[in-house]
This record gives C-alpha cells, structure tokens and sequence, in this order.
C-alpha cells in the first residue's frame, strides 16, 4: 500500500496549551507523599480531530518505543509523524473503524484493531512502518484452543516482542490472556468482574486495572490482589512502566474528576505529579530514552445559530452544551449539557455528567449558564423535545439502566415514564406536528453482535400525555442503518438519514405506516450521527456535511432531492441542526474534539 506524504501544521503560539498542561506538583488531599517541584515543560507533538460529539470516544495512538514515531487515528486513516521532521505519512483509510494503536517493540510495526461499520466483523491488523503494508496479525496457524483474536481487547506487546498481552471481557468475567506472536499457544493470566489495559512490564510480569465495588485499583503483578501502595488514587486507562521497572507511571482523577499524570516507584513511595490538563492528561507510554509521551483532551461544544438561507451565525450559549431543539413558540432552545467525556466516563458510561437545559432564545448575548434545567441525574440525558402544544416533554434516557425514551409533563419533570421498551442505543425522539405521535430509532443486535438501526413510533395523545406501545415502522428489506427521522409537515410522512457504509450517509422518505423508503440525496461524511432537521414548510432538509477544507458545515438541500446549498461557512466543525418553528433559523451544535499528543523528557 503506498503511503501519502503530508505535512503537520503545529500551531507556533502553545503557552496557553503549556501552561494548562505544565507540570504542577502538589501535596494530595488524600494525604499521600508527594514532591513539590515545577517539572518540565511538555512539549506537543500532534494534534488529532474527532469526526463528532456523538458515538466517539478518542483518537488512538501512542509514541514508538525508540522515540522517533508518533501514530494515531483521524478518522478511519492512521497518521504516522516522525518527529524529527514533522512528516506525517498516511497508512492509508481503513473500511471500518480504528479503535487501538500499539507498537512492537521493534519500533517498525503497528499493530491496529478494526471495527466494522455494523459491529459483526472485527480483527487486528499489522502495519509495516516501510512499506505500508497490512496483513492480518494471526493466520490459519492460531490454536483454535486460545480466545478467538476478533474477542481480544487492549492488546499490547511485551517488551521482548515474543508474546502479547489482552483482555477478553463479556457480562459475567474478564480474562487476560498472554498469546505468543505466532498465535499457537497462550495462558489466562488473570480472572476477575472487570479487568482492563493489561501492560507487561520490564519485569516480565502483567500488570492490569481491576475495576471493584465501583473504584479503580491497580494489579501488579495481574494474577495477585489489587496493590495498595498507590495511596489512595485510582487509575484510569493505560500504566507505564520505567525502562528499568523501577516505576510506574498512570492516571488518576482529581476532585473533580479530571485525569492528571503521575509517577511513582514500584510498590510504594513518594508519588511526584507530571501533568495537568483542562479536561485530562492520561495514556503514558515512555520510550527508550526515558521521555514520557501522553495524551490530553480538547473538548468543547456549544450552541450557535444561523438565518435558515445563510448568513451571519449568532452565540445562543458559550458553555458545554449540544442537541438543540426549539421550544414550540420559538422562544426557547433546550439542549443536553454538562462536563462528559472526561476519560472516566468511558468506564462509568452511562452513568456520565448529562443533564438537559433550555435558554432564552431571544436573549441578545449568548448564554453562559442554563436559564432553567429540565433534567439533572446521575444518568445521559439528551435529545428533549417539546410536544406541540408545549405541555409534554420526551427524551432519550439510561435512568434505570435503561437505554430508552422517556415522557413528563413540561412543568414537573420529577417523574419521568417510560415510553419504549428494549433500547439499545436509542436515539432522540421527535413529537409528530398535529402531536399524535413519536418517532425515535433503536439498534437491535443479532447472535454474531452485528447491529442494525430501525424506526419505530409511539402514538400519543400531546393532551393527557396517554402513549401506546411502540411498533416499528416497516422498511421492508432496507440494508441500511435508519438513524435520525424527522416528520414532514401533515405528519404521515418521515425524513431520515442513513448510514450506508463507512463514509456513506444518505436521505430517505417513508410514509408513517411504513413502506419502501425513496433515497432522494446522498453524501460523504465519517460523521454518522450528525442529525438532520426539516423546515417548518417541508421545503427543505439539513445536514451536516464536510466542506472542501473538512471542516463540518451545515447544508440544505430541498426535500425530494436536488443541488445541496452550503449554509455556514465559518471554519468550525459543525452537528445536530434544527429548524425554530418560523423556518427563518437554523440552530446546530459547534464542537471541538481533540487528542493532543505532550511529550515530556525524561
């Protein structure tokens, strides 16, 4: 596979970035010892953008062990950086999804774990760093008697390249396997509830997270009970290990539950902290000169506005806040808010920091905070919208351990209703015009995992707030993933967008009852729930596309089919239109989703 060669532009102005990230050592509240010193100042390698704030966590990648390579996803392509020179050489775009990065210690193969689009398919995969080419990682020569490679999880090399390290994880056990590289025999390591990020060390011995009676501990060795010499931190996501075992390096939350990086000698000692970030700083990995290389993370949405044909963009709020939708008059926009993604909620999910808010309109300066809130629990909120005649509120909801949709009076939401049954995935649910029914999609998965997204409706009466079950709504033999519907105007008919493939996305209309769906625009984008939003008089759809720079704008096109017309133009990322009840504005979230790589001398 031939590489592409590109160029990396790193910002020359970073003192904000380094001093949210510098160094800060301090003494825990937890009491434990630490040092007090400034530390270096890191310096940054590389930057990765996210497709969108929905259904993402964050870019892979990690350094190579010699120092020399930083790789990591962008996307479906895998970016390679040598850092001497600031070359970037693209691998190439996979077909499917690139969740995990890990280097052989040889520093001249990657090892990379795809994804397919509807989740039946997935395997590891090696990159050589010279040519480009990728081969599957284990052939027909892998025991049948070890876990199937497609099962495998966290996978990462042991310092002497002959063997690998991964977890395997369903609802009732977690095991963590070491396989030698030609995949012909292997052993369990450990057995527990819940396991995760298995490293081997200097050592020899694996060390892995155990998550137990909702806390995080460190195994080191895995096989033994959890240490506790760590003094009372909790780590998340990878450890590191020192080139001579002496150390460990990790991340644990603060206060607030921002991730920072800490070091601190192999069983017990004084903890010294590295880095600080202003969401985390986690995913240590040292190389073979004894630099540390991590990861922070960039992220930020909010709430803009635009006249329905183009035009200036208006603020409606400058703090974390997405998913908007109008209230019936048009005064109002509600939307979800609050401080999720921090790395934690990738284990906690979905018990995340999602609640749902709503401001004023027709305020003549952005919002700050929210004006009222609607919903604040300990589970995701998102996607409320008002019914018609603004006395109902449904939304998407994990209270209970559910992943369904969710009913309350607008003026009392301390009692919500469930309304859906069996969500897997469900999505935001939209109030029909004439406020008799409801529409959302779910997922459903099969016996091989594979999953695929259907419609369903919910009659209900906008009056009393009375629901019947839900069906689904017929799309007869439709291959695709149904995702995001609006209601056209008389409220018989649905708009929807689909996720054809990887990189596909299209537009569909399909009667209420049900039907043969009429495909009328398609588009490329790796931005998949991206939503859409039909106006008021059914004369046009809204999407969320790239533009020329890949920047996510929002664009119309007319419902039915025709030329798409770029409506924002501003070079920000762009999701989740949403037409004000007039048809004379378009509000849409602006996002920021960043893997910003720091490299810190060792």
């Amino acid at each position: 596979m031939a590489m592409t060669l590109l160029r990396l532009e790193i910002p020359m102005t970073l003192s904000r970035m380094h001093r949210l990230v510098a160094a800060t050592l301090c003494v825990l509240a937890t009491g434990a010892v630490t040092v007090c010193d400034p530390g270096p100042e890191p310096g940054h390698l590389a930057t990765a953008h996210q497709m969108g704030p929905v259904a993402y966590r964050d870019p892979a990648g990690g350094i190579s062990p010699d120092g020399r390579f930083l790789a990591y996803t962008q996307g479906r392509e895998l970016l390679v950086r040598e850092l001497a020179t600031d070359e970037v050489r693209s691998l190439g775009l996979a077909p499917s999804q690139l969740r995990y990065v890990t280097w052989h210690p040889d520093s001249d193969r990657l090892l990379v774990h795809e994804r397919s689009f509807n989740r039946r398919r997935q395997a590891w995969f090696v990159y050589d760093l010279e040519s480009g080419a990728k081969g599957t990682m284990w052939g027909t020569g892998y025991s049948s008697e070890l876990p199937p490679p497609s099962t495998l999880l966290e996978l990462s090399w042991a310092p002497d390249g002959q063997s690998l390290v991964g977890v395997v994880r369903n609802a009732r056990v977690s095991r963590v396997w070491r396989i030698g590289t030609d995949g012909t025999s292997g052993e369990v390591v450990a057995e527990s509830l819940s396991l995760s990020y298995p490293v081997v060390a200097p050592t020899g011995e694996v060390a892995c997270v155990e998550r137990y009676g909702g806390v995080q501990h460190l195994r080191y060795p895995c096989a033994q009970p959890r240490v506790h010499w760590l003094d009372g931190h909790q780590p998340y996501g990878h450890v590191a290990f020192s080139r001579d075992g002496a150390k460990i390096y990790y991340a644990a939350p603060n206060d607030d539950g921002v991730l920072e990086l800490w070091s601190r000698p192999v069983g017990g000692g004084e903890a010294r902290q590295l880095a600080v970030a202003e969401r985390d700083a986690y995913g240590p990995a040292v190389t073979a000169d004894g630099d540390i290389v991590y990861r922070s993370q960039h992220y930020m949405v909010s709430l803009s506005a635009v006249p329905a044909d183009g035009g200036p963009a208006r603020r409606i709020t400058t703090f974390q806040s997405e998913t908007p939708t109008w209230s019936p008059d048009g005064t109002e926009v509600s939307f979800t808010f609050g401080r999720w993604r921090v790395a934690t909620d990738d284990v906690l999910y979905p018990d995340i920091d999602q609640h749902i808010g709503i401001v004023d309109a027709a305020s003549s300066s952005p919002r700050s905070a929210p004006d009222r809130i609607v919903r604040s629990s300990w589970s995701e909120d998102q996607g409320m919208h008002w019914c018609p005649n603004g006395r109902w509120i449904t939304y998407h909801s994990h209270i209970g351990g559910t992943d369904d949709i969710y009913l309350i009076p607008a003026d009392d939401p301390s009692d919500p209703r469930i309304i859906s049954a069996e969500g897997h995935e469900t999505g935001w649910p939209r109030w029909s015009p004439d406020g008799r029914w409801i529409v959302f999609p779910s997922y459903t998965r099969d016996a091989a995992g594979a999953r695929k997204s259907f419609l369903y409706v919910i009659p209900a009466d906008q009056e009393t707030g009375q629901t019947l079950p839900q069906r689904a709504v017929d799309l007869g033999n439709f291959r695709h993933d149904a995702l995001q519907a609006e209601w056209t105007p008389d409220s018989e008919g649905l708009v929807f967008e689909a996720a054809e493939g990887a990189g596909r996305k299209a537009l569909y209309m399909v009667p209420r009852q049900g039907g043969t769906p009429e495909r009328f625009h398609e588009w490329a984008s790796d931005q998949v729930h991206s939503g859409i939003a039909v106006s008021p008089d059914g004369a046009w759809v809204a999407y969320i596309g790239p533009d020329s720079a890949g920047f996510f704008q929002v664009y119309r096109v007319s419902l039915g089919g025709g030329v798409a017309e770029q409506v924002t133009m501003d070079p920000t990322r762009k999701t989740q239109p949403a037409y004000d009840p007039t048809g004379k504005w378009l509000a849409y979230t602006v996002f920021s989703y960043e893997a910003r790589f720091w490299r810190l001398g060792g």
